[in-house]
């Protein structure tokens, strides 16, 4: 039986293809996390447009310098170039309890309005360029949760994927001890 991750595995036949973001994804980046998903943060947190673009378009240039800083892609409809989803993680964090670093992600946010089965295979692909990505970068454990009121498919999907999932946060090591 093949994994999921063989099974939703991006190919060329995708209509869709994956790319590292660069300054000009910015506003559809921002435009995709303000319209489907500031509303899941905006009662907690006080949003600030400014920052988060800055935040992006500081992201762009460290991998345009370094790749093994961050890595933020974006996933774009083939002909029309739509923003289908963008996924983005960083490196460094540690826990207090170990020496291990970790990769965290960041933001990954796919368009709501695509078909159900199109944004899990988009997860899928976008988490398979997380590990890819740990794996390259020799970092040991991926970390992930979900600002999502409902995230109880998302945190379901990380243990389908092999993730420990406690509470809302899910835990890959990537790296064998």
């Amino acid at each position: 039986m093949k994994s999921l991750f063989q099974r939703y595995q991006h190919s060329p036949n995708d209509a869709w293809e994956w790319r590292y973001a660069t300054y000009f994804d910015i506003e559809d980046m921002f435009n995709m996390a303000k319209d489907h998903f500031e509303g899941e943060m905006s009662g907690i947190f006080t949003i600030n447009y400014d920052n988060y673009k800055y935040a992006l378009d500081l992201s762009t240039t460290h991998q345009r310098h370094n790749l093994a800083l961050e890595q933020l892609l974006v996933c774009r409809e083939k002909g029309t170039d739509k923003l289908l989803a963008y996924s983005w993680i960083g490196r460094g964090h540690r826990t207090p309890y170990s020496n291990d670093e970790m990769c965290e992600a960041r933001m990954m946010h796919v368009d709501l309005s695509v078909s159900g089965a199109t944004r899990i295979k988009l997860i899928v692909q976008a988490m398979n360029y997380w590990i890819t990505w740990c794996e390259s970068c020799r970092i040991p454990v991926l970390v992930s949760t979900s600002i999502r009121e409902d995230q109880a498919t998302f945190l379901k999907l990380h243990e389908r994927l092999g993730f420990t999932v406690r509470g809302g946060i899910a835990y890959l090591r990537v790296i064998p001890k």
